[in-house]
C-alpha cells in the first residue's frame, strides 16, 4: 500500500494537469466571445498583474522596472489587483482599458482555493485567447500542483511559462513544451546601477562574515540550522536573516545593505514541502543567484540543474552538494580573502553582462515565436 501510495503521488497525482489542460485546449472558442474584435495592436503593449502587497515586494518592482527598460515605459502597465473585490472583474476592466498584446499572469495573484482558482485560469484564458492576448505565466513554485495546473491552462493554446527550474527537469509533469527555465529573476539596469553604488561603497567586515538572508521554510530550515552548528564548532558564524513565509519583509534599502555588506552570502535551492507540492526533489534556480552575484558578494549555493547557462561553479560562485561541503567551503572564503573578492568580482563582472543583455526578456522574447514582444 505504501508502495501504491508513493507511486500514485509521485507519478499519477503530478500529471493531474494534463486533464484541466486537454479541456482547454480542445474547448471551441468563437474568436471576439467577449469583445468584438481582437485586443491586439500594432505596438506591443504589457500588462503584469500583483496584488498590492505583491507590487511592494522586489521581485515585482524589478519585473515592472526591467520590463519598462526592455519595452519603454509607455508599453507597460501594472494592474493592481485589490484581494477584497473580485478578481475576474479587476482583470476584464483592465484589460478592456489597456488593450494590451500580452498579459503576465501570476497563479499567486487570483484565489488559492482550488476549485475557484482553476475556474479563474479557465475564464482568464478563455478571455485572453479570444481577444488575440498572449499570456506569460509566472510559475514561481513549480511543485505547487494547483498553481502548476492554472499554469497549464491559462498557457493551454498560446503564450510561455516561465519557472526558475530546469524545463527538461519537469517536462514529465507539464503537458506542453513552452516552458522557460530555470529564468533569472529579472533585474533591472537602475537597479544594477544602485548596487554598484552601494558596492563601492561596501565596509570590509572584521572579521569577515557569512549570511542567510530570505524565507524559512523546510527543508530549508532545517539545513541552514545544520550548517551554522557546524561553523561554529569551526569558530565561524552564520548569521540568519530569515523571515517566515507570508511574514513581513525588511526594506529594500536594509535588504539590498544586508548582501552588499556581507562577505558570504550563503542560500539553498530546495522548494517548499507543502501537502498540495510534488517533485521537490528538484532544486530551483532562486533569486540570490543573480541578487548576491551582482551585489559583488561571494554567493555560496547548490549547483541547481541549469544554472551553468548563466554561472560557472568555482568561475562565478561557490558550489556545494551537501551540509559538509557547505560548512567547509564557507569556512574556506571566510579566512581568505583574496579567493574571496576575485571569485565575487568575476561572478559580479558576469551578471552584469547578464543583467545588460536583457536577459530575463530576451528568453521569453525566443520563446514566444510568432507572439513575441518585439
Amino acid at each position: 500500500m505504501q508502495k501504491l501510495s508513493a507511486w500514485y503521488r509521485g507519478s499519477v497525482l503530478p500529471r493531474f494537469v494534463f486533464l484541466p489542460f486537454l479541456v482547454m485546449r480542445l474547448f471551441p472558442i468563437p474568436f471576439g466571445i467577449f469583445r468584438k474584435g481582437s485586443h491586439r495592436a500594432d505596438a506591443t503593449k504589457l500588462c503584469i498583474e500583483a496584488g498590492i502587497h505583491g507590487w511592494d515586494s522586489i521581485e515585482f518592482k524589478e519585473l515592472y522596472a526591467s520590463a519598462c527598460e526592455y519595452l519603454d515605459k509607455e508599453n507597460v502597465q501594472k494592474i493592481i489587483i485589490d484581494k477584497d473585490s473580485p478578481y475576474l472583474a479587476q482583470v476584464q476592466l483592465a484589460i478592456g482599458t489597456i488593450k494590451p498584446t500580452h498579459y503576465f499572469y501570476d497563479p499567486r495573484t487570483g484565489s488559492q482555493n482550488w476549485i475557484k482558482g482553476l475556474w479563474e485560469a479557465f475564464y482568464i484564458s478563455l478571455f485572453l485567447h479570444a481577444n488575440g492576448i498572449i499570456p506569460v505565466v509566472l510559475l514561481t513554485d513549480f511543485g505547487l500542483r494547483k498553481w502548476r495546473t492554472q499554469s497549464a491552462v491559462v498557457t493551454a493554446r498560446r503564450g510561455v511559462v516561465i519557472t526558475f527550474i530546469a524545463a527538461k527537469e519537469v517536462a514529465a509533469i507539464f503537458p506542453h513544451h513552452r516552458i522557460v527555465g530555470p529564468r533569472l529573476m529579472p533585474l533591472s539596469v537602475a537597479t544594477l546601477n544602485l548596487l554598484d553604488a552601494l558596492a563601492s561603497e561596501r565596509l570590509e567586515q572584521s572579521p569577515a562574515t557569512a549570511i542567510f538572508v530570505g524565507s524559512l521554510y523546510e527543508p530549508r530550515t532545517s539545513i541552514l540550522t545544520s550548517i551554522a552548528t557546524g561553523l561554529k564548532e569551526q569558530g565561524h558564524v552564520l548569521e540568519i536573516h530569515g523571515r517566515k513565509l507570508g511574514s513581513p519583509r525588511i526594506s529594500d534599502q536594509e535588504y539590498w545593505a544586508n548582501i552588499v555588506n556581507a562577505s558570504v552570502i550563503l542560500t539553498t535551492s530546495n522548494q517548499t514541502e507543502m501537502d498540495e507540492s510534488d517533485w521537490t526533489w528538484i532544486d530551483h534556480m532562486v533569486y540570490r543567484y543573480l541578487e548576491v552575484i551582482a551585489c559583488g558578494t561571494l554567493l555560496v549555493a547548490p549547483d541547481v540543474p541549469g544554472v551553468n547557462r548563466y554561472f560557472t561553479p568555482g568561475v562565478h560562485y561557490a558550489a556545494f552538494g551537501t551540509v559538509n561541503e557547505a560548512i567547509e567551503i564557507i569556512a574556506q572564503y571566510l579566512t581568505n580573502s583574496a579567493e574571496r573578492k576575485a571569485l565575487a568580482k568575476q561572478g559580479s563582472e558576469k551578471a552584469r553582462a547578464l543583467v545588460c543583455a536583457r536577459t530575463f526578456w530576451t528568453g521569453i522574447d525566443a520563446a514566444l515565436g510568432p507572439d513575441s514582444f518585439t
